[in-house]
């Protein structure tokens, strides 16, 4: 589960943007329902059924929208289910990404806070507004929801080193490469640390 991004600057930041939700969040594939009919096959309408659609589904037909490029429908649907079913948490992810993706960071820190106010130890939602705050330039608080993602999930090599990205960032360079040198060898983690400190010059 991840997948739980998303601006107006270059360089950097426009790395960041397409690593977010890259990451993570929660990208569940199905196939679409369908029903054969006499003449062709088509998709069943689940909003057509005498029971309610289920959060999967509404979930897998707002990632359909969203692939097929209607954010507004796929919003909407994503809306549905976190006032139906609040605690399902990957709709949170989406509908951050899709915010982040109009440049909306606001409303994306807002819909994963709403997330971490039902499951505060969720890693994905952590990181990922920790990713929000960092995109936003705010090292400490980006700092902050990352620790927490690496306590809560300590074997997620990815907060570590989103967390070693903050510290370099902050001007802690030495706690930043410690932290990398956990999961790359020596000589890759001082390339990062040069990438990044060349990206803010």
């Amino acid at each position: 589960m991840i997948r739980y991004q998303i601006i107006k600057q270059i360089g950097f930041q426009a790395v960041l943007l397409v690593s977010f939700f890259c990451f993570v969040g929660c990208a569940e594939q199905s196939n679409v329902l369908q029903a054969q009919t006499s003449k062709d096959v088509k998709v069943v309408d689940p909003f057509d059924s005498d029971r309610p659609p289920t959060a999967k589904t509404l979930y897998i037909m707002a990632d359909i929208l969203m692939s097929q490029g209607r954010d507004r429908d796929s919003q909407l649907i994503l809306e549905r289910i976190l006032n139906e079913y609040p605690d399902f948490f990957p709709a949170y992810n989406s509908l951050a990404e899709l915010q982040m993706r109009h440049r909306r960071i606001p409303d994306a820190i807002n819909t994963l806070s709403a997330g971490l106010e039902i499951n505060s130890n969720d890693s994905v939602l952590l990181n990922n507004l920790g990713m929000c705050w960092l995109i936003r330039k705010d090292y400490d608080k980006a700092l902050k929801y990352f620790t927490q993602a690496a306590g809560v999930a300590p074997e997620n090599t990815r907060y570590r080193s989103n967390m070693a990205t903050a510290l370099v960032l902050l001007g802690r360079r030495q706690e930043a490469l410690s932290l990398y040198e956990q999961i790359l060898p020596k000589e890759e983690a001082l390339e990062n640390i040069q990438i990044l400190c060349d990206s803010i010059k």
